[in-house]
């Protein structure tokens, strides 16, 4: 895919209700070979991205170049822990660099690396906002703006001059400017000492005159000179490396790419596929709601069971727990037990009089006792008889006649027939 490069050449005025800028665009292939390229007003860029460059609407494919004079390269040294806390504390470590406040100031990083100086362009707001609407207004939506000078190859101990009529852009690694030309010796000979013992001078579309190469401390054999014989955005847009440049879309300005082709082809599943993930989950819920409903109700039952059994009002703790400790710690998994008092339930069901259940103990080598209040003997000697009949045994432990009504008390033991 070819990308669309555009180079503010002048600064964004306002007209009345309009942007207006000098532009200068370029469409490069994947080849970095130069497919069509031009200079319009600001106002003629949409009809140009219509024409040439209706893909310039994916940040993908767009790089803008802002003017370097209007932007401050800066490395300093931001303590910190980690990334995250450095990246924070980068506004203020830069803010007596600047002379305005630093509120209305935006400043885009490089990768922030811990115990390392962090490499940072600063700007007003109000620039990159004009920039931003400037391009927008045509139709582009850029995924990558940098300072003009920042296009320059980064090369070691090296520094690069661009000229460019009047002016020139400056590049030694991390360090940029644009500066009129007669002020080009003056910043090379500050930049000199810091390129090491081994400098070299590269100077691109012109040469500095012999008077002004002397005061930039750089002599003719550290200096390489590069004619140009194509477009001044070309040489940009060909040396353009975004790993040595800083993005200002960064922040409350950076951009959303669009997904790549295949996962764009992709995310229609993947949404369906999360709408019957959220259904599924949400019957889930509910199964969850609904389990939890019954298992409330179920211990609700439990709960009047026991107080039913052994006539109490609070029941504190699991029932079920409790019931168990009561039988002896009978354990749940026991059949014989439910046997036994299945059938013992059975045969209170067949005898004829009132009865009453007051207590139950189960032990695997006694069987089930149980505590009763009966209207008479004949009601015993009747479940005993009936037990009898389901194979079961049964044995009066003891009886008493202190309970209320002339009733009877009475301890049995029931357990299988040997």
């Amino acid at each position: 895919m070819s990308r669309l490069f555009v180079r503010f050449a002048s600064a964004v005025r306002r007209v009345e209700e309009d942007l207006d800028a000098d532009i200068h665009w370029l469409i490069l292939a994947d080849d970095r070979t130069s497919v069509a390229e031009g200079h319009a007003r600001l106002a003629a860029l949409s009809e140009v991205v219509e024409a040439q460059a209706p893909w310039a609407d994916d940040p993908e494919n767009v790089v803008v170049l802002v003017p370097a004079t209007d932007v401050l390269a800066i490395t300093c040294a931001v303590p910190g822990r980690n990334a995250s806390q450095i990246q924070r504390a980068v506004p203020y470590a830069v803010e007596e660099f600047v002379a305005e406040d630093i509120d209305t100031m935006h400043v885009a990083c490089a990768r922030v690396v811990r115990n390392e100086p962090v490499r940072c362009l600063v700007t007003p707001r109000r620039r990159v906002e004009d920039w931003l609407e400037a391009v927008t207004s045509a139709g582009i939506a850029p995924g990558f703006m940098t300072a003009d000078a920042m296009a320059l190859a980064d090369v070691d101990h090296t520094v690069s001059v661009l000229f460019d009529g009047e002016s020139a852009l400056l590049r030694a690694q991390d360090q940029i400017a644009g500066v009129d030309r007669p002020n080009v010796a003056a910043i090379l000979a500050f930049l000199r000492p810091s390129l090491g013992e081994k400098p070299t001078l590269r100077q691109i579309n012109g040469e500095l005159p012999g008077q002004d190469l002397s005061q930039s401390g750089f002599t003719g054999e550290e200096t390489v000179s590069a004619p140009v014989t194509q477009s001044l955005l070309n040489v940009l847009a060909g040396e353009f490396n975004p790993d040595q440049a800083i993005n200002l879309l960064q922040g409350g300005y950076a951009v959303r790419h669009r997904p790549k082709r295949v996962w764009a082809l992709w995310r229609p599943v993947a949404a369906a596929a999360g709408v019957w993930l959220a259904i599924g989950l949400a019957f889930l819920a509910a199964q969850g709601f609904w389990a939890n409903h019954h298992a409330d109700r179920l211990r609700g039952e439990a709960a009047q069971l026991y107080r039913d059994v052994y006539k109490v009002e609070r029941v504190v703790g699991n029932p079920a727990d409790r019931m168990r400790r009561q039988l002896g710690q009978a354990p749940v998994s026991s059949t014989e037990f439910h046997e036994l008092v299945g059938q013992l339930g059975l045969g209170l069901h067949e005898v004829a009089g009132r009865h009453e259940v007051r207590r139950l103990r189960y032990s695997a080598r006694r069987g089930l006792d149980a505590e009763l209040v009966v209207d008479n003997d004949a009601v015993l000697e009747e479940l005993g008889s009936t037990l009898r009949g389901q194979d079961l045994g049964m044995e009066i432990l003891s009886t008493n006649s202190d309970q209320p009504g002339g009733r009877i008390g009475a301890k049995l033991r029931v357990a299988s027939a040997e």
